[in-house]
């Protein structure tokens, strides 16, 4: 470990989104550790700083703690009890603990968007099968089952249609220990999201609103900007929540678009895959961002649009051979260093800027750039 100064940053997990932030703390003079199990994850190789251990552990998380200023958190699923219990006094954490537990929980976050009117679907906590049952009916026999805790990239979702599928799902589902949420399947003409970002001076911005596609629950593509008539309410909406909750970091929204609404789907206390994009396409990037807001740093300064349209592809794992990245590629590529490839696993993304009128002009290039790929 290094020796510890105010701007001793650690960061639990070690994984692409840590990669990221450890690589712009650097670029802001911060020292960057990470508290992963395998000196080849993706954020272990880009510091000199990490630290073999595993974030569920007692004693890794303990000696870990000591020995930083700042933690910050590269996915809401830490152990934020444990952490609590471990933490030194002195110690700042970002977001707040409380603030994980209640978005590291689908029921809670729902509750508190429904407290602030933030417009969100229909929802109910399950916890047997009887509360299963009675989703059904309550839901027409139209909704989805996600877990409570843990459930990302569609794991642990349960899409149902119709009876048919309401049945099948009360057979299949008999452990209820991890607690679900039922939702009422929306409709939707398509999605969208966006990045809010406060400090504890309550400064507060945004990335802009950009299409975002998912494809078997993983996000595809994204691109911006986009206008949508009812994102300047939600954006108040949102500054409200922040600042009445005292919310310092990254809080990502993904909305669902019905008509002139902007309904929201799920949230996430961190930097997020759909706003990969502003490593190229801002004038501040998303990781930047929370850095300087946990730091409690100026982010007053507007965030300014280089281009005047981006694009973000992913670059999600097809088999387990190895990858093949082509030549000459007009994009960004970024390369997250997992060691193993395999379906389903994002690997990377590339980010196109371009000066074009139509985004689907940029999109098109960046779709038929990635099918050179083998992933």
């Amino acid at each position: 470990m290094p020796l510890k100064t105010s701007h001793t940053v650690g960061i639990l997990g070690g994984g692409q989104l840590a990669r990221y932030l450890v690589e712009k703390g650097q670029n802001l003079g911060l020292t960057m550790t990470v508290l992963s199990e395998d000196k080849n994850d993706p954020a272990a190789q880009v510091t000199r700083h990490w630290v073999k251990g595993s974030p569920k552990n007692r004693k890794d998380i303990a000696d870990f703690l000591k020995n930083i200023s700042i933690l910050t958190f590269e996915s809401e699923f830490a152990d934020a009890a444990l952490i609590q219990e471990l933490a030194p006094k002195n110690l700042q954490i970002f977001p707040a603990l409380e603030h994980i537990k209640i978005f590291q929980d689908r029921f809670s976050q729902k509750t508190l968007l429904e407290n602030h009117l933030i417009a969100t679907s229909p929802f109910l906590k399950v916890s047997n099968s009887e509360e299963l049952a009675y989703c059904g009916p309550f839901f027409s026999y139209k909704y989805v089952l996600k877990k409570r805790i843990g459930g990302y990239d569609g794991y642990g979702t349960f899409i149902v249609k119709n009876k048919k599928d309401h049945q099948s799902v009360l057979k299949s589902v008999t452990d209820f220990s991890v607690g679900f949420i039922a939702e009422a399947f929306i409709p939707f003409d398509y999605e969208c999201a966006a990045s809010f970002f406060r400090n504890e001076n309550g400064q507060w911005t945004h990335t802009p609103l950009v299409f975002s596609k998912q494809s078997q629950s993983k996000c595809d593509f994204v691109y911006g900007p986009i206008h949508h008539k009812a994102f300047a309410t939600m954006k108040n909406k949102i500054k409200s929540l922040m600042q009445k909750t005292n919310y310092v970091g990254t809080l990502t929204f993904e909305f669902f678009v019905q008509k002139n609404q902007l309904i929201v789907n799920e949230t996430a206390p961190r930097v997020h895959n759909s706003a990969h994009y502003s490593l190229d396409a801002l004038t501040q990037d998303q990781f930047t961002l929370h850095l300087k807001s946990v730091l409690n740093w100026d982010i007053g300064i507007p965030i300014q649009i280089r281009s005047r349209r981006f694009c973000m592809v992913n670059l999600v794992g097809q088999s387990d051979m190895p990858v093949v990245i082509p030549k000459n590629l007009s994009g960004n590529l970024y390369w997250y260093g997992k060691t193993q490839n395999r379906a389903g696993r994002k690997m990377g993304h590339i980010n196109y800027t371009s000066q074009a009128t139509d985004a689907q002009i940029i999109l098109k290039l960046a779709q038929k750039e990635r099918s050179r790929f083998k992933l």
